[in-house]
């Protein structure tokens, strides 16, 4: 599975990209929680304090399959490894689906050291997105693949049991005739 990065810089503060990413449905933190006013406001004026922003696209080819809350959490992984060793770098992002290729739009901020990438450091967020986005895919495949087989056996077994059930009633005559000592009555 093939994921596509970019990613650009700018120097000066994030204000016009958080409020581009914030068109669609909203902005959320690094804990996958809707930004309020106030936090959205804090991270501005903190890019403002560094003078720097970074951002930062990341598209599976399966991100239609994807649910946000994957295509959320799978992002959160991705840029939480990226600004592991960057003290100063935080990020928020949006998960847009206005193209043909849904896709998160992140933008960071911190210092122009911490959010500096040359080529090398490119390929690697590229490889580490591949790798989360197909790992977590194959995993959500397997288990996919693991309750349908559950279901389907379920589904069979009930078939089998309702089957066996069917044949019983067969089996007994639907209309016994009643028995002989019945029929004549108390002897006299």
């Amino acid at each position: 599975m093939k994921v596509f990065t970019d990613t650009n810089y700018r120097e000066h503060g994030a204000r016009n990209l958080v409020e581009y990413l914030d068109k669609e449905k909203g902005l959320e933190n690094r804990a996958g929680e809707e930004m309020s006013d106030e936090e959205i406001e804090a991270f501005i004026e903190k890019s403002e304090e560094y003078e720097f922003e970074r951002e930062v696209i990341i598209s599976p080819e399966n991100g239609t399959d994807l649910s946000d809350d994957q295509f959320s959490l799978y992002t959160r992984q991705v840029m939480s490894e990226f600004c592991k060793d960057r003290n100063t770098a935080t990020y928020c992002y949006a998960i847009h689906r206005d193209t043909d290729h849904p896709h998160a739009q992140v933008a960071l901020t911190g210092t122009k050291r911490d959010l500096w990438m040359d080529k090398e450091d490119c390929e690697q967020l590229r490889e580490r997105a591949q790798e989360q986005f197909h790992d977590q895919h194959r995993e959500l495949t397997r288990d996919l693949s693991h309750q349908f087989e559950q279901t389907l056996q379920h589904d069979a077994t009930h078939e089998l049991e309702a089957e066996s059930d069917r044949d019983i009633d067969h089996d007994q005559d639907p209309d016994p005739e009643p028995d002989q000592a019945q029929a004549q009555g108390p002897e006299s």
